[in-house]
């Protein structure tokens, strides 16, 4: 089907060199925010740009990116990172037993897109498990150090109960060492673009 011409005189007049879209406000912010997977009770995710909201909160969704440049994502309950995309799949939402910003050295809890939390058993890493308990608990913990909150950027490790940090070899998640360090272990936080 052909496209109306009014169609066109807005593509137009939009592509013109010089024309801006509008600006992003508070109340455009509020209007995109959106619902993810529909854990108990659906939860609403912060659509807000990382320009505008650098700083990791409780509730936040975040993206994980590996040494290689591919996102942690979750399927089948398998977390890997196979794809260099922000999608669905890779986004996930962090959380802690108290409010505020996420701080290194927080004892987080990190929700996959299938609304379950990452666990670590033994050395694998999944998305099993609704619990809130020493399984799905990790220590964040940035490369820099400090107590600032993390933002987006910021190079971190997630420790798990088991004293050793997830690392990612090709598209393979796992949690095998105690060390941390650059490569394998280290994740950049990311949220949304614009």
């Amino acid at each position: 089907m052909p496209m109306p011409s009014s169609a066109w005189l807005l593509l137009a007049v939009l592509l013109q060199p010089g024309v801006a879209g509008p600006a992003v406000t508070d109340e455009v912010i509020a209007a995109r925010k959106w619902t993810t997977w529909a854990g108990p009770g659906g939860k609403t995710a912060e659509a807000g740009p990382a320009e505008q909201k650098p700083v990791v909160n409780g509730g936040d969704v975040i993206f994980f990116r590996a040494y290689h440049g591919k996102h942690l994502d979750v399927q089948n309950n398998k977390i890997r990172a196979r794809f260099k995309q922000q999608g669905a799949r890779q986004a996930f939402s962090v959380d802690k037993r108290s409010a505020g910003p996420i701080r290194p050295g927080d004892r987080i809890f990190v929700t996959g897109s299938n609304g379950m939390r990452l666990e670590v058993n033994g050395e694998e890493v999944s998305a099993v498990s609704e619990m809130r308990g020493p399984r799905q608990e990790f220590v964040i913990e940035r490369m820099s150090g400090g107590t600032d909150p993390i933002a987006v950027g910021d190079t971190i490790f997630l420790q798990a109960h088991t004293g050793k940090h997830i690392d990612v070899v090709g598209d393979v998640v796992k949690a095998r060492f105690a060390r941390q360090g650059f490569g394998y272990h280290a994740l950049v936080v990311e949220k949304p673009s614009r």
